[in-house]
């Protein structure tokens, strides 16, 4: 009787921390379905691409980089999968598989559909809970995301993401602590928590957010952890609680503003005025030692006014933010928001760029006061010298080192700081 026959495969991820991680999930899945990865430079017997579809341009990107790889890998079985694989629009090069949208038990249809592109491949019991497949460690990363929620209650009048990811669920509270000790113990110093929509964790399993992150800071295995996106109502006091009783919750709040007029939060229903936004924010000032906040901004939302985009800049300006992520509004089919008329291209080209500028000023304002001063970053590249990393405030910091320390915590004496970030020699 002959051996099995060694296939190989390659995923191809794009997009936010929650593909990233399925993405690991992915190849975590194919190796213990006796797959290889494909040596570089090698075409693979089967390519995965886990899509994004947030924006029409994310959805353009995963499209092209589909065909790119079909034709790449000599035609070979193509499985496209994240959100990218629920839109109908997606058109997968001729030859595809098939296309596995996300949703409970998608990693079983994943698993069925490599036994349908590749024979022979052995039988294998997956976990009963398969969409919560365990992940042990995070390739070509310093830092290793916790997926711990999907899906979406909220119904923002832009978003296309609540019908391609289907309502809001929770992984047991069990099975994250156990990946949580997985993931420190392979070396990963800082975990990412995330989710589609991290904040409403607890719909299923009657725990809060704050019970997940006080069982996680608990763990003598855990160092640094860090929340991914969060809603101004979601920063409830239990949450800050424990927040501020540990070192190891790291003090930077990533905090979607969207835009800072009320008239247009309200058309986004986004449920918080501008008021209850720097309420939030002040709330946890008050609480964390000098947190850093980013955010997220759309750019040109259906019935923005000059007057509207002039308050979103005054309310960047009061939240003080370190980072703002700047999104030109992206029509998405099937939103509230996608039939209706946008600004022309060059107003919103010009708004963006206004944006981008206070975005830059806000950035110094806020790296400014740490010249002079010995932070500890978290090394994610080194290479010619030269190591890029970021702080527990997530501030980008460069210096010169060995790339041996990729992954490592290092204390930083910052020498100066711009706009772009800080930099700094090892202390």
């Amino acid at each position: 009787m002959g051996s099995p026959v060694a296939y190989s495969f390659k995923v191809h991820v794009l997009g936010c921390k929650v593909n990233q991680y399925e993405a690991q999930q992915l190849r975590t899945l194919a190796e213990a379905m006796g797959l290889r990865t494909v040596a570089r430079g090698a075409s693979a017997d089967v390519v995965l691409i886990h899509t994004c579809a947030v924006t029409a341009r994310a959805l353009r990107k995963s499209l092209q980089a589909a065909r790119t790889l079909y034709a790449r890998h000599d035609q070979a079985p193509l499985i496209v999968t994240g959100c990218g694989a629920a839109v109908p629009a997606f058109e997968a090069p001729q030859g595809a598989v098939c296309c596995v949208p996300p949703g409970p038990d998608w990693l079983h249809r994943v698993a069925t559909a490599l036994r349908a592109a590749l024979p022979d491949l052995p039988a294998m019991n997956l976990p009963e809970c398969a969409d919560h497949f365990p992940i042990e460690s995070f390739a070509g990363h310093a830092r290793a995301f916790l997926k711990i929620q999907d899906g979406c209650d909220n119904a923002c009048a832009y978003c296309i993401v609540p019908s391609l990811r289907g309502p809001s669920r929770d992984k047991e509270r069990e099975l994250i602590l156990q990946e949580a000790r997985s993931l420190s113990r392979a070396g990963f110093r800082e975990l990412v928590i995330s989710g589609v929509s991290v904040g409403l964790y607890g719909r299923s399993t009657h725990q809060s957010l704050a019970d997940v992150m006080r069982a996680l800071v608990d763990l003598p295995e855990t160092e640094r952890l860090r929340l991914s996106s969060l809603h101004p109502n979601e920063l409830t006091p239990e949450l800050l609680d424990v927040w501020a009783q540990t070192p190891k919750m790291l003090p930077h709040v990533h905090l979607p503003l969207q835009a800072g007029s009320d008239s247009v939060l309200r058309r986004m229903n986004r449920g918080y005025s501008q008021r209850e936004f720097l309420d939030a924010v002040a709330r946890v000032r008050a609480r964390l030692d000098t947190p850093a906040f980013t955010t997220d901004i759309i750019v040109g939302f259906p019935g923005e006014t000059p007057a509207d985009f002039i308050e979103t800049m005054h309310v960047c300006r009061q939240a003080g933010f370190s980072r703002i992520h700047i999104f030109p509004y992206s029509p998405r089919p099937g939103t509230r928001a996608g039939k209706k008329p946008v600004a022309a291209g060059a107003v919103v080209k010009k708004q963006c760029e206004q944006l981008a500028a206070l975005a830059d000023e806000l950035a110094a304002a806020f790296y400014r006061p740490f010249a002079g001063r010995t932070i500890h970053v978290l090394v994610h590249q080194c290479g010619a010298g030269l190591c890029h990393g970021y702080s527990d405030r997530y501030m980008p910091v460069t210096f010169q080192g060995p790339s041996h320390l990729r992954g490592d915590i290092i204390a930083i004496r910052i020498d100066t700081v711009s706009a772009q970030g800080l930099k700094g020699t090892p202390a």
